[in-house]
């Protein structure tokens, strides 16, 4: 089994030469590239929306490159850049082509990306489609500009003359810009306005995913079409249906494929990427599921080993199988048609951790089959939650990945799971942040958090008392306190011992969210495991606690700019382990920060990913558990090669030691 490399590739058609295209295929061989995707009008060469015999050049550049990466076993993808335009860069619409730019939240005019609805437009992009399908590409990309934000330096779009009358035909009356807008984003429940904004959002990217399908399998039947995406908490904003706008995408007899989005264009510290990849890539590959082919993009801007060492694009591309990616796209070299440059050595590097990634993919990481805590998401949240101010767009984004960033970087195992009206959980461990809770009613409310051992934030705890449902948590009363306003200082674990501290201190100061102060009713059955404590350490009130042994509350919510970065200690990842080992087994790894662990359901395989640059001398694994046997083979790369090593595996108190070292930045598979 073949771990796919795509390498995206810019040649430019007037400036192209025989050595640049003699480097190229000499590239691919070392590299053991499987698949080049070669861009079309990409970044610094675009020159906006291109006619049809602008088009063409592009292709007569690429056809016989095409023929000699055929003669060696390469296929051909195209990743063309523009659907809509991802910015205005000082060009128009050129007026052969016709089509009319959107408008923005604010009124502003774009000039030269394109209003996703009009019908110009879509036929332009559904012709061109076809055209590049006329090189009979393995892959066809569709580029992240293809979405209704993100468009510099305009914000959320559309609200041209066309969308208002659109909006205005569904309510049944006649509304301007600025008053539809100020429904759609006004406190309070949410309104009929935000329901057609996102309702409208959603369709017209389906019906254009279909327009385009059936206009390049017509010219090319064997071509598989695959959209590049970004971060899962904005496309909720634009009312994104993955499933059916993915299956509009593929077409009779063809897979789901997608490139989740690597947050990590330059080279960042390795746990904060740790963090990212939670939030956005997992998410992302979860609401996809398992069963789509998964690319995700390793990106490296503006290029070179000074932007990206190549152990971090090492490390990158190895743990992509941790979304059970079947390859990855490598946009390794710049968009300005210098072509390969060897002196950075990324050859050698790919072909190093070729067998490892192959060796991976044999034993594919399942991730809609993973034991572990659960984080729930909901991709129709933007529908539901309700804003505090109206004022800024943003409020329409869910808080929902905050679990899942620290869960992750505490060692939990977890599983992101998405939600529906369908959905039914019973015993399981459930994490829920922000205002998810208002997607369902009552009735499934009490189901699941009576059901299961459940994680709850601030956020949640809001709207279970604004739904009058503060009984479920034996809550009396409850007053928010704003993140530094000369109340609330440190969080304090009295008589609790973390790291060998005793009452340790967490702050409450900064780098974090507002405090939901809860006072419980009396004789209830609630344990207070740590207190907020002003700057003279007077006792406030209940931070940290656990209900009726099976509901913990963390009631903070995340700081607009810092999410939940306080959090992120040890102290806290300590506490948490004691709180959830107090209510119900779960796994976890000790004395490993930053190491993430995924179980398969059957615990048959697990995969540890060290997203630190410190070593570890022993792994050492709570186990939820028994095991299902103490022999297991521990896969990991040694250079340029795989190395399986029998171990047996202790058990002492619940707790699985195993005596292999963990490398920074290192992945390892247990089979069992």
């Amino acid at each position: 089994m073949t771990f796919i490399y795509t390498l995206r590739y810019m040649l430019d058609p007037r400036a192209n030469t025989p050595a640049k295209n003699e480097k190229l295929i000499e590239f691919v061989k070392k590299a053991k590239i499987d698949d080049v995707a070669f861009f079309i009008n990409g970044e610094e060469l675009n020159h906006s929306h291109l006619t049809k015999n602008e088009t063409q050049v592009w292709l007569n550049a690429i056809k016989p490159l095409q023929k000699e990466l055929s003669k060696i076993g390469v296929t051909t993808s195209l990743n063309p850049w523009t659907t809509i335009m991802h910015s205005d860069r000082g060009y128009r619409v050129n007026p052969e082509i016709g089509f009319n730019t959107f408008v923005d939240i604010d009124g502003n005019k774009a000039k030269d990306m394109a209003c996703p609805a009009d019908p110009t437009w879509r036929k332009y992009l559904a012709n061109t489609y076809a055209q590049y399908a006329s090189i009979h590409p393995r892959r066809l990309w569709l580029e992240d500009d293809f979405r209704h934000y993100n468009h510099s330096p305009l914000k959320l779009m559309c609200f041209c003359d066309y969308h208002m009358q659109l909006y205005n035909e569904k309510l049944g009356k006649k509304e301007t810009r600025a008053e539809f807008v100020k429904k759609m984003l006004q406190p309070g429940e949410p309104t009929e306005e935000r329901q057609i904004y996102l309702d409208q959002a959603r369709q017209e990217m389906i019906e254009t995913e279909r327009i385009i399908e059936q206009a390049v399998h017509k010219v090319s039947p064997e071509t598989d079409l695959a959209q590049m995406t970004s971060y899962p908490d904005w496309h909720a904003l634009e009312g994104r249906d993955w499933d059916n706008l993915f299956k509009a995408q593929a077409g009779e007899g063809h897979p789901k494929v997608a490139r989740p989005h690597l947050p990590a264009y330059n080279e960042v510290a390795p746990l904060q990427y740790g963090r990212y990849f939670e939030e956005y890539t997992r998410i992302t590959a979860a609401f996809l599921g398992e069963n789509a082919e998964l690319y995700p993009e390793l990106e490296s801007y503006m290029y070179s080993p000074l932007v990206k060492s190549n152990a971090f694009t090492s490390f990158q591309i190895i743990t992509s199988a941790l979304i059970g990616s079947q390859g990855i796209l490598l946009n390794l070299f710049d968009m300005m048609g210098n072509g390969i440059n060897d002196s950075w050595h990324y050859a050698e590097m790919l072909a190093q951790i070729k067998p490892f990634v192959n060796q991976l993919l044999a034993n594919r990481l399942p991730i809609d089959h993973l034991r572990g805590i659960k984080v729930l998401v909901d991709q129709d949240s933007s529908y539901f939650l309700q804003t505090k101010t109206g004022k800024n767009v943003e409020e329409l984004l869910p808080h929902e990945k905050n679990w899942a960033s620290l869960l992750g970087a505490f060692g939990f195992a977890t599983t992101i799971l998405p939600i529906s009206k369908k959905t039914s959980l019973k015993n399981e461990v459930v994490a829920i942040s922000g205002q998810l809770l208002r997607n369902l009613s009552n009735s499934q409310i009490n189901e699941l958090v009576k059901n299961n051992f459940v994680l709850l934030d601030g956020e949640c705890v809001q709207v279970l008392l604004d739904r009058n449902l503060g009984n479920l948590l034996h809550i009396e009363k409850a007053e928010w306190h704003p993140v530094r306003s000369n109340y609330q200082v440190f969080e304090q674990a009295d008589g609790q011992i973390v790291d060998g501290v005793e009452s340790p201190r967490i702050t409450m100061l900064q780098q974090t969210g507002n405090y939901l102060k809860i006072e419980y009713q009396p004789q209830s059955f609630v344990k207070v495991w740590s207190f907020a404590y002003n700057a003279i350490d007077e006792k406030l009130g209940n931070v940290m606690a656990v209900i009726d042994q099976h509901i913990v509350i963390l009631p903070m919510d995340q700081d607009t700019r810092y999410g939940w970065e306080s959090q992120f200690t040890t102290y806290k990842q300590g506490l948490l382990q004691q709180i959830l080992d107090s209510v119900t087994p779960v796994d976890y790894l000790l004395g490993t920060p930053n190491v993430k662990l995924f179980i398969e359901n059957d615990g048959q395989k697990a995969w540890l990913a060290n997203f630190t640059l410190d070593g570890y001398q022993q792994i050492k694994w709570h186990l939820s558990a028994p095991l299902t046997s103490n022999e297991a083979t521990i896969i990991r790369k040694v250079n340029n090669s795989v190395r399986k090593t029998k171990v047996h595996i202790n058990v002492e108190n619940g707790i699985a030691i195993i005596n292999e070292t963990l490398a920074p930045l290192e992945t390892i598979q247990i089979l069992f």
